[in-house]
């Protein structure tokens, strides 16, 4: 009867203790739409290798332990991290900016059940292209400069009022 009753206890103890998986979907979205282009490349730490992604594109579901997971997106040299969204959206518990990494929540899920899923949301959006900043910064300059050297004496205005109506005169 002692025998029996042990390993009742080991079978429950072993149920009891094991790990439920959730579904998570990762989604590279670009801001504006369809503005990036080329593959994505993130990590999950305690997961080996990477998971990638196209651009405007989820990755297929797959399986993780249930718990807290940190995804961190691999730096990309055509596009700048901006924020970090979830569906359902009270599983997203943390993003880091400086890292592009989002800690989320994984509750237990089934592949077949895609209201069970987690959906996370890397937004980017495109690096400027190089050298169109000089151009707005020379506008402004020239802009600045010719507002400045305009003097308020050569561009009074004043304000007359005749028998017309008002007007505006030089």
């Amino acid at each position: 009867m002692n025998s029996r009753l042990f390993w009742i206890a080991i079978v429950f103890v072993c149920l009891c203790g094991s790990a439920h998986a959730g579904v998570l979907e990762i989604c590279k979205v670009s801001d504006p739409l369809f503005s990036l282009s080329g593959l994505y490349s993130f990590t999950i730490a305690g997961q080996p290798g990477t998971v990638v992604a196209p651009a405007d594109v989820c990755t297929a579901p797959f399986l993780l332990p249930d718990g807290n997971a940190v995804i961190t997106e691999v730096p990309n040299p055509n596009s700048v991290f901006e924020s970090v969204n979830t569906f359902p959206g009270d599983q997203l518990i943390g993003v880091d900016p400086l890292t592009a990494s989002a800690t989320v929540l994984i509750a237990p899920g089934n592949l077949s059940d895609p209201s069970t899923w987690l959906e996370v949301n890397f937004v980017n959006t495109p690096v400027p292209e190089p050298g169109t900043g000089w151009v707005v910064g020379l506008g402004l300059t020239v802009w600045a400069l010719r507002t400045a050297r305009s003097s308020p004496r050569r561009r009074r205005w004043r304000w007359q009022r005749s028998g017309a109506g008002d007007a505006y005169a030089a």
